[in-house]
């Protein structure tokens, strides 16, 4: 499997210029989905916008937090399983953000806020330290994104 061989690479600690590459365009893909899995959560009656709310602040954490984990050398399934782990802590961090952006009255004036934003996120998440010691209970709302991204995946990886 796609992911198995990412995960393989992520655990010696050296990766090629191939592997990183391979772990980019996974994450690339595994947001996309994600993205498309925030929009078919907020057609859900009554609960859908507040969990689309939900999705989109992960996804802005994730935005933030790729640039510290990957200078740490921790491949998407590590990225991943931080944000299932510790989701209470990233969906409060990309709340304001989600909540200032989702208040803009055109495309064009939320893109602006997000490029305002997103910079001080960055910063941020390079000053943070999000707990590793979970008490609360896993979230893994990126599953069907990996799975549908492992399904994608399969049918390019033909043996």
């Amino acid at each position: 499997r796609v992911r198995e061989a990412v995960v393989s690479t992520q655990s010696t600690g050296a990766a090629s210029v191939s592997e990183l590459i391979a772990d980019i365009i996974y994450s690339v893909i595994v947001q996309c989905m994600f993205l498309v899995q925030a929009s078919l959560v907020g057609l859900v009656p009554v609960l859908g916008y507040p969990m689309q709310m939900v999705h989109m602040a992960l996804v802005y954490s994730l935005y933030a937090f790729e640039y510290v984990w990957m200078n740490q050398g921790q491949g998407v399934v590590r990225r991943v399983a931080l944000m299932h782990f510790n989701w209470s802590y990233f969906a409060g961090y990309g709340m304001i953000m989600s909540v200032v952006i989702s208040c803009a009255d055109s495309y064009f004036v939320g893109v602006c806020l997000f490029s305002l934003m997103f910079p001080i996120l960055i910063v941020s998440s390079h000053h943070s330290s999000p707990q590793t010691k979970v008490k609360c209970f896993p979230l893994p709302l990126f599953k069907p994104s990996i799975f549908v991204t492992e399904r994608l995946m399969s049918l390019t990886h033909r043996r």
